[in-house]
């Protein structure tokens, strides 16, 4: 033992031996996916009128997509929140991936609804719900913790049947929003292609599991099993395959560009732009615009003076900063500020809350995502803790 003890003296003293620092830890840390069939055991989730259940069509094209991703990324941590025929609890699912330290969440689901015209596959992140049929499907999901013991207690009371339960998601932003979307981009643009079913695009809405998450995640809805065609497509081994090979391209895509940036370390030459990004609490720097080469806003002095509170719209992050007039920005004069190193862009500015909101309404037509930020004395500061003061 002394001898070891020595030679790894010598080691370290020479520099050929060094302990690992934080940073490479993380680097070395293996990533997890975590791959969430919904529904299960005595949840069918929607029945088609053939009589084929989603539960048995999230299953089947979860562990496949699973198999395709073990098999060309074998140093990827795959983790299935069931793996067979049996029920699990919502916020048993995000527990799972969060023990997990999971680097991303997917769950996947199969679409219903009362008119059978109804058609398309759809990808899903966190949202105070894009569209009455987004707010529609939230709904439908979320009532699976009816079937739930004490769902009143372990959900805080949330109805998922009742709208006003989804105003919290207008407040309430997801992990990583920017990298959710990106991959349900990525994944929605390859699952249209490969099926070849309407393309219902990316949309936000509040699905209960999605907000219990920790890390980027999104919910796949992968067609209507209640429409004919639909279901006899979802049912068959040659449909399923068609949106596993969607879903597992979309996938590839994302975690390329995740390698990039994480696990190699390089920054891509060109900007990385994303329509929405996750706000935190963290302190930043006074807010600027584009226009102004960084100096700090003047608009902001009437409202500092009695530290009122100052709301925007987030619309999009850079990793680069953009120039003014940049087609990204869809013609809307903007601001932008720096945080962690990124810069963030923003619209309008008001010490009205509501006037803030509708144009908020409005931006989220070309911005996927947009949402509502606040300042006070030039600092970003927590939106839900003004609103719960008011």
């Amino acid at each position: 033992m002394k001898r070891f003890l020595y030679a790894l003296l010598c080691l370290l003293i020479s520099g050929a031996f060094t302990l690992p620092t934080q940073a490479q830890k993380a680097k070395n840390k293996p990533f997890t996916l975590v791959i969430d069939a919904g529904h299960g055991g005595k949840d069918p989730g929607a029945v088609g009128r053939l009589g084929t259940k989603e539960k048995h069509i999230n299953l089947s094209v979860a562990k496949s997509f699973g198999k395709s991703v073990a098999k060309k990324y074998p140093e990827i941590k795959i983790i299935y929140t069931r793996s067979k025929d049996v029920f699990i609890p919502l916020n048993q699912r995000a527990k799972i991936a969060n023990q997990a330290k999971a680097d991303l969440f997917i769950s996947i689901h199969t679409n219903a609804s009362k008119s059978r015209s109804a058609r398309g596959c759809e990808t899903f992140t966190l949202g105070a719900g894009s569209s009455a049929e987004a707010l529609a499907a939230a709904k439908y999901e979320n009532e699976v913790i009816l079937k739930e013991e004490n769902f009143e207690t372990t959900y805080n009371g949330f109805n998922p049947s009742s709208t006003e339960s989804y105003i919290i998601f207008e407040l309430l932003r997801g992990h990583d929003m920017e990298k959710s979307v990106a991959c349900a981009e990525h994944i929605q643009n390859r699952m249209v292609t490969r099926s070849k079913l309407p393309n219902r695009g990316v949309s936000s809405a509040g699905f209960l599991v999605l907000h219990q998450t920790a890390m980027p995640s999104i919910l796949i809805e992968l067609g209507f099993i209640s429409n004919n065609a639909e279901e006899k497509l979802l049912a068959s081994s040659s449909g399923q395959e068609k949106l596993v090979e969607g879903i597992f391209e979309g996938f590839c895509n994302y975690y390329e560009e995740y390698k990039k940036t994480k696990l190699d370390g390089k920054e891509d030459s060109k900007p990385t732009i994303n329509e929405t990004v996750e706000p935190d609490n963290e302190e930043t720097n006074s807010p600027i615009t584009s226009e102004e080469q960084e100096q700090p806003a003047q608009q902001n002095n009437i409202a500092n003076e009695e530290s009122l509170p100052v709301f925007k719209v987030q619309i999009l992050t850079s990793d680069k900063k953009l120039k003014a007039g940049d087609t990204r920005f869809k013609g809307e004069k903007v601001d932008f500020y720096r945080e962690n190193g990124m810069y963030k862009y923003t619209c309008g500015y008001s010490t009205d809350r509501d006037e803030i909101e509708a144009l908020r309404r409005r931006l989220a037509k070309k911005f996927k995502g947009a949402f509502v930020i606040a300042f006070i004395n030039d600092k970003r500061v927590d939106i839900n803790k003004i609103t719960k003061k008011k």
